[in-house]
């Protein structure tokens, strides 16, 4: 590897390269065209359990709905110019707060306002705190959850016929009556969306993608760490459109020296083989770029992210979409 004793000039680092600390590499590899990552295979989750166990990163579980069947969910899936998503709402601490005290209470309802919705995976549930109600309703999911340093979620089939989405909402309405979040779809789909509840960092994120679509596409989400301001790395689950997982992540992020911040990635799937790089820039808590394989667009990625206080354990979070170019048309344009 010639990469670190360049790094080492490029620095002018006068004592022996073993000194360089990891802010110092993240911040030579920023300068670099794809951040010093490669597009070789990688042992499964890069080799190192260790890291990913560290970040806590919430797991996921299959949902099977009992009106996945329902004859009314099956009419509005296969009607002619229904609309089919997948959307991934994400409650909780974000960035999460290991300190923090006192739980939140997120027990309530998710709702469409026309259509039908099916749960397809939850998010960070546990049997103590956290369930799906029965379905009796097809717009709404009435679930229990509750939350102190991480969050929770759930990965939800949505559909409807109406021809005008920016007419249809999906909402969140704690079970005291407050609604935290109501968001049309015609949003969801035009970028990640988050919406604060209360004052203590608690948080609801939702990404929607367009479900059936004969390409590659799906969801990622993980913990996006600072070591000082403006400069850190992240990891993170690669998703399918229902939230299983098929891969890992990993890059670093950060402002370079003229000033335009930028963010690198690579990505493998469960096997460790590669399947690309992910390169863009970040402001305002949000993240946009390419999906590269090669030296060629293989499509795009989208999401929004809350970092953790510098220096802190792996904190922070992510949650976005990934889509191949063929079915990218609602991603923004890196």
């Amino acid at each position: 590897m010639l990469r670190l004793p360049m790094l080492c000039l490029s620095l002018l680092v006068v004592a022996a390269c073993g000194t360089v600390t990891a802010e110092e590499q993240i911040a030579g590899d920023l300068e670099l065209e794809t951040g010093g990552l490669d597009t070789t295979d990688e042992a499964p989750a890069f080799g190192d359990d260790a890291e990913f166990t560290a970040a806590a990163i919430e797991p996921g579980a299959p949902v099977t709905d009992a009106l996945d069947a329902d004859p009314e969910v099956v009419r509005l899936r296969g009607a002619a110019g229904a609309t089919r998503l997948r959307v991934a709402v994400v409650w909780g601490q974000l960035p999460p707060d290991r300190a923090a005290a006192a739980a939140h209470d997120w027990s309530g309802r998710i709702t469409v306002s026309d259509g039908a919705l099916v749960v397809r995976r939850t998010i960070g549930f546990e049997d103590a705190t956290d369930a799906v109600a029965a379905r009796t309703a097809r717009d709404e999911v009435a679930f229990t959850s509750v939350t102190r340093p991480f969050a929770d979620g759930l990965v939800l089939e949505v559909l409807t016929t109406a021809t005008d989405l920016r007419s249809v909402t999906l909402g969140y309405q704690s079970r005291d009556g407050v609604v935290a979040a109501r968001l049309p779809l015609a949003t969801l789909l035009a970028g990640t969306q988050v919406a604060d509840v209360g004052t203590d960092g608690n948080r609801v994120m939702v990404t929607a993608l367009r479900a059936g679509d004969p390409c590659d596409h799906g969801l990622m989400r993980g913990r996006w760490h600072a070591l000082r301001a403006d400069l850190g790395r992240f990891l993170g689950v690669v998703a399918d459109d229902d939230g299983a997982p098929i891969g890992h992540l990993r890059g670093i992020w950060g402002q370079r020296g003229a000033g335009d911040r930028v963010f690198f990635g690579k990505y493998v799937d469960t096997a460790g083989r590669f399947r690309g790089l992910l390169v863009g820039t970040y402001a305002d808590g949000g993240f946009r770029g390419r999906w590269l394989i090669g030296t060629g667009d293989r499509g795009r990625v989208e999401g929004l992210f809350r970092a953790g206080a510098p220096g802190e354990a792996i904190g922070g979070a992510f949650v976005g979409r990934w889509a191949e170019t063929s079915c990218a048309a609602d991603l923004p344009a890196p």
